[in-house]
């Protein structure tokens, strides 16, 4: 039997077709060449991409750095400034101006610390970290140092506080200098021109002593608490005085009586109980009210209303009452007492 193409002769369950195919060897080779060229080509277009991606990066970092750098810069200049009026500057402007000085601190600090910045700046973003935290806990520590030299003179504690806050200021304004120098190698990697950076300088030139001196000789820092009644109004109004010096109203049933409460001092009041207390030389013809006043920041005041019901004749004697403070300054005015009398019908 003859001997097919694809056949053993027989019929075997193993016995099947065989097929060949044939590739060039040239085709083989350009085929090669061109996945290799393919490759070549990816690897580069990731590299330019991740190149380009990296200098944007940078280039973002590197103008959060200097915004920061400015904000910083002309803070330095505002904190030096209220140092400099140490001797004269009014204890809550102070304390005010220095509260704006580190709210805009913590918000350059919080860029620095929120902006995503590439490996290569590492050391800069490290050293302009500590730079903002550290004038952060200077600036808490100043303050509370030279508040306490104003209201304590004698006393050793204030002057090792404000070392302290000298001791972190120097720290930050270092640590600037140094990521200044690392942020200048950067940029000039970029190719790109930037803006100098200015210089930062939070570190007292005065020193310790000459703070401690400054505080203690100012007129505008030591504590000061006085809380006044500068008012209290009747209604209906007074219609003029007996010769005991008694007030004398018209005819009425119901006395409206408004006070006014003011902060004469340089701290902030917080929860100032006033009592208005009316008695008369009659029984029965006595009333009590109080109001709370929330908070009054130095030179505001706040006024508020008491209805009595009142009758002709009794003598009556008003009082009205803010509590004496610790380092109250002025304990005078902390009262107001008034004797008068309501006209008999006809």
């Amino acid at each position: 039997m003859p001997v097919g193409f694809g056949s053993w002769g027989f019929k075997s369950p193993l016995a099947h077709a065989v097929a060949f195919s044939y590739s060039h060897p040239r085709r083989r080779r350009r085929g090669v060449a061109l996945l290799a060229l393919l490759s070549v080509v990816v690897v580069v277009v990731v590299l330019v991409t991740s190149f380009r991606s990296d200098r944007r990066v940078l280039a973002d970092y590197i103008d959060t750095a200097h915004q920061a750098a400015v904000e910083s810069s002309a803070t330095a200049v505002d904190f030096a400034n209220l140092i400099g009026r140490t001797p004269t500057v009014d204890r809550q402007e102070f304390i005010t101006t220095l509260a704006g000085l580190r709210a805009t601190m913590s918000g350059a600090n919080a860029a620095i610390e929120g902006v995503e910045a590439p490996t290569r700046a590492a050391d800069a973003q490290a050293r302009l970290v500590l730079a903002s935290r550290s004038w952060l806990r200077g600036l808490d520590l100043i303050e509370g140092g030279l508040l306490d030299a104003a209201d304590r003179p004698g006393d050793d504690v204030p002057a090792m506080v404000i070392e302290r806050g000298i001791v972190e200021l120097a720290v930050g304004d270092r640590s600037y200098e140094d990521a200044v120098t690392e942020l200048t190698l950067l940029q000039s990697s970029l190719d790109v021109d930037f803006s100098s950076y200015p210089v930062v300088a939070f570190t007292p030139a005065s020193g310790i002593l000459g703070l401690i001196a400054e505080a203690q000789a100012s007129v505008g820092l030591p504590l000061r608490r006085d809380a006044a009644i500068t008012s209290v109004g009747f209604n209906p109004r007074r219609l003029g005085t007996t010769d005991l010096g008694e007030a004398i109203l018209p005819l009425t049933s119901e006395l409206v009586v408004t006070v006014t409460v003011l902060n004469q001092g340089n701290e902030a009041l917080a929860e100032v109980i006033v009592a208005v207390t009316l008695t008369g030389d009659r029984a029965g013809a006595g009333a009590e009210d109080a109001r709370t006043i929330d908070r009054l920041v130095p030179g505001e005041s706040s006024t508020f209303e008491v209805t009595f019901e009142v009758v002709p004749v009794v003598q009556y004697v008003l009082r009205v009452a803010v509590p004496i403070v610790s380092g109250d300054v002025d304990v005078e005015n902390n009262t107001h007492t008034e004797r008068f009398i309501v006209n008999e019908e006809g």
